[in-house]
């Protein structure tokens, strides 16, 4: 039997609210990063228990450096909930990739490579060497270029330490001017007993280091001009990392981040997790030219 108007009608009706439905589905189902985690309120973040940059506490809480960073962020973004998960670093930038996590960071280096990835936002700090020097710094050491220009000068180094032996060396210092010792602790004895002038470690972990030492014998050498050979760093820019198709994410966290970075409540972050003026971002250091160099 011919179907009358009236059924027609209705069942033109039924197939415009299925197709409705399947196209509000499809646009769900293809939404943003940004556009999930606002209506949910919750980003999802993976993290490599890296102190003080990123990490889990055994109670279970999402903390660290970069994180109360993002917290500051997301917060203004209106996602109120970090929903942290543990990897091992090999495992965050794969992991962000196959959509495990909407963002990663852990003291993360912007890197050429990596920016073939991933998009990293613009840096949050610089991880580099520092040099532990007598109070007062009495033999002006600045940089490795000073310990380099004058061969009576001794740096310690720990045994296995071959990274921060090779910038030394890049900028010119001489085997025989490196003492080799066993541990940190050695290293702030050799210089405290004359043995060494000054003893070099990653930034923030010397930093921690002196903090808990206390020692009035012993100071960080302010300011320290980091390597550079050939025209590109030895060091490393750090940052959050989200999927390469996310920009509208990565658009309002940079929007945020680089406004927050000019704040004394930054400056109170870095200084709280033992990150210091030397270690913040300068004018001019960007993610594209990291990206590049």
């Amino acid at each position: 039997m011919p179907m009358t108007i009236l059924q027609i009608g209705r069942a033109l009706t039924s197939a415009l609210a299925i197709a409705s439905a399947l196209v509000a589905a499809s646009v769900t189902a293809q939404a943003d990063t940004l556009t999930k985690a606002r209506e949910s309120g919750t980003l999802r973040v993976g993290v490599a228990n890296e102190t003080p940059f990123a990490y889990m506490t055994p109670s279970g809480e999402l903390t660290g450096f970069d994180i109360e960073v993002l917290r500051h962020i997301t917060a203004d973004m209106g996602i109120k909930n970090l929903e942290g998960s543990v990897t091992n670093f090999g495992g965050l930038i794969p992991g962000l990739v196959a959509k495990r996590f909407d963002l990663v960071t852990s003291a993360i280096y912007i890197r050429p490579d990596r920016c073939k990835q991933v998009a990293f936002a613009e840096p949050l700090y610089v991880l580099g060497d520092a040099v532990a020097v007598k109070a007062g710094n009495p033999k002006k050491i600045h940089s490795y270029k000073d310990i380099a220009a004058d061969p009576t000068l001794k740096l310690a180094n720990t045994a296995g330490g071959t990274g921060l032996r090779d910038n030394a060396k890049a900028m010119g210092v001489k085997d025989e001017q490196i003492v080799t010792i066993p541990d940190d602790a050695s290293g702030y004895t050799a210089v405290k007993s004359g043995r060494a002038d000054a003893y070099t470690n990653v930034a923030i972990v010397l930093e921690t280091q002196l903090r808990s030492l206390n020692d009035p014998a012993l100071e960080r050498a302010h300011p320290f001009e980091q390597p550079v050979v050939d025209g590109k760093p030895r060091y490393g820019f750090a940052s959050f990392a989200m999927r390469l198709e996310d920009k509208a994410l990565l658009d309002e966290i940079n929007k945020r981040l680089v406004a927050f970075r000019d704040t004394p409540e930054y400056a109170a972050l870095m200084d709280k997790y033992a990150l210091t003026p030397d270690d913040a971002v300068k004018p001019g250091m960007t993610t594209a030219k990291a990206c590049t160099e």
